[in-house]
């Protein structure tokens, strides 16, 4: 299954209403979508149905959302494309080709892996399922046979509808099934990344940056130009630093990291607050949400603006950053960094740390977040209001998840119902140790400006203008003192709360 891909995304506004306005006539709201899906088949003709069914189903979406929709339903329109059977000839026969086609693909980098699971698998066909169904309702004719349907319908796919489980606080529905799905993998769900596994990757950022690790094939594209070689791995090494230091600290969405306008943050020092652009929201421009930070954590952030400023003037001088970007991230090149490659670099740091076999995922920085967040506020909260867990009601865990929503810009807050069962597991673990939580933030600072110590100390070791002995123990021993220092204040200061 694995060829060129299938669809091109594109940004479109799409209307959706028309008001009459007394003085200006017609007005035409639309929907902006960022990245809108166009499809083609195998001979690169457009795939109608497919273009017509994102547009059907775009107000129900995100141009994220709908790329993801694109790429499962690739699947079907490679193989229809390839076999040369067209949708409305589709039988029992070729879904349980295609589910067999799914699960057979080996992956090209893991030799002898599958390159999907079956939960993946699962998904691909349920999408499949429910976009037959629109595909039927728009385009099969009522007196024929059916495309697809229940056993009783006597249709060419025979589908079983089944009852969603209902939990607390989620509203139940439907959903289809085939006889061709492999049964769903029994993985526990994403939780929150465990901390061990954050400082094992941070570790990491440093070796991979080091100029002996890089293969011979990148060294030499830099063969007359050694000092961008070393501007280049020293601006990618704090990039990635940055890039896990903001997903602990905020848990925002990596679409939205990648949004941050720097033009907005020149005056981080004084505003100690980040302005971070909402994603999931159907509106033509993602809204602003101010998310408030310490000083240090405003200065943690002013010292990756001035890595990546000395980054674009040094790129600017070699005649590479003719366009500079306001994005937070930038490439090689100066140019703003996308989603996608963010996510497979935080892929490659996660391989090279030995977590092969590890889930670990810029959403659970995200679960993580959250997870915390309600924990701190559970815990304020019982101990204001003198209640204990078995007290609490439903509109106490309401008032708390509208507070979490407004740092984690969900739109509404019964999305979070679930982090209240996970954060109260966190509490059991911790049992009495009431500002373990608390002190998170100041733990994650220690361990960053440790690690930062660590990388400027090997860099004296490799310069050639290294200090005396005595010069260089006597800064090391002043920069640990006040590292700790600073780390004991946080503590004490939350302790004392």
């Amino acid at each position: 299954m694995m060829a060129a891909q299938l669809f091109k995304v594109r940004p479109v506004d799409i209307p959706y209403s028309v008001t009459m306005l007394l003085d200006d006539g017609k007005h035409i709201s639309s929907q902006h979508i960022e990245y809108f899906p166009y499809m083609y088949w195998p001979n690169r003709r457009p795939c109608d149905p497919l273009n017509m069914y994102f547009m059907d189903v775009a107000y129900l979406t995100t141009g994220q959302s709908l790329r993801t929709i694109a790429s499962e339903l690739s699947h079907l329109v490679r193989y229809c494309g390839t076999k040369n059977v067209p949708f409305a000839a589709l039988d029992d026969t070729n879904i349980f080709e295609l589910s067999a086609l799914l699960q057979s693909e080996k992956s090209p980098i893991r030799i002898g892996e599958r390159i999907r699971d079956d939960n993946t698998v699962r998904a691909i066909l349920s999408r499949t399922i429910r976009f037959l169904f629109w595909y039927q309702e728009k385009f099969v004719s009522a007196t024929g046979t059916p495309l697809i349907g229940e056993i009783d319908t006597s249709p060419q796919i025979i589908v079983r509808r089944v009852k969603r489980q209902r939990h607390a606080y989620s509203q139940s529905g439907y959903y289809y099934t085939h006889r061709s799905m492999p049964t769903p993998d029994s993985r526990e769900p994403k939780g929150p990344i465990g901390l061990p596994i954050i400082e094992s990757i941070e570790r990491c950022v440093d070796s991979l940056s080091d100029i002996n690790a890089q293969p011979d094939k990148f060294v030499r594209r830099y063969r007359n130009r050694r000092e961008l070689l070393s501007s280049h791995l020293e601006y990618i090494r704090v990039r990635r630093h940055f890039m896990i230091w903001l997903m602990k600290r905020t848990g925002l969405r990596p679409s939205e990291m990648v949004e941050i306008d720097v033009k907005e943050h020149t005056n981080i020092l004084h505003s100690k607050r980040l302005l971070i652009p909402t994603k999931k929201r159907r509106r033509e421009h993602a809204p602003l949400r101010s998310f408030p930070i310490t000083l240090k954590d405003a200065t943690v952030f002013q010292r990756y603006l001035i890595a990546r400023k000395r980054y674009s003037s040094v790129l600017e001088c070699a005649g590479q950053d003719e366009t500079p970007s306001d994005a937070l991230f930038l490439g090689v090149d100066g140019t703003a960094v996308k989603k996608a490659s963010l996510e497979r670099d935080f892929s490659r740091l996660v391989t090279a740390a030995g977590f092969r076999d590890v889930q670990a995922c810029f959403s659970m920085f995200r679960h993580r977040f959250i997870t915390y967040e309600v924990i701190v506020h559970l815990k304020e909260f019982m101990q204001t209001s003198g209640k204990t867990k078995y007290l609490m009601t439903e509109t106490d865990y309401e008032s708390i998840l509208k507070r979490v929503a407004v740092k984690t810009g969900h739109s509404s807050p019964k999305s979070l119902w679930h982090y209240i069962d996970l954060a109260w597991e966190e509490i059991d673990v911790w049992g009495g140790v009431d500002k373990a939580i608390e002190r998170l933030h100041a733990a994650d600072r220690f361990h960053d400006e440790l690690l930062e110590l660590k990388h400027e100390l090997e860099t004296l070791k490799r310069s050639k203008k290294s200090a005396s002995t005595a010069k260089l123990i006597g800064m090391i021993a002043e920069r640990i003192a006040a590292i700790i220092d600073s780390a004991k204040q946080d503590i004490e200061r939350r302790s004392d709360d």
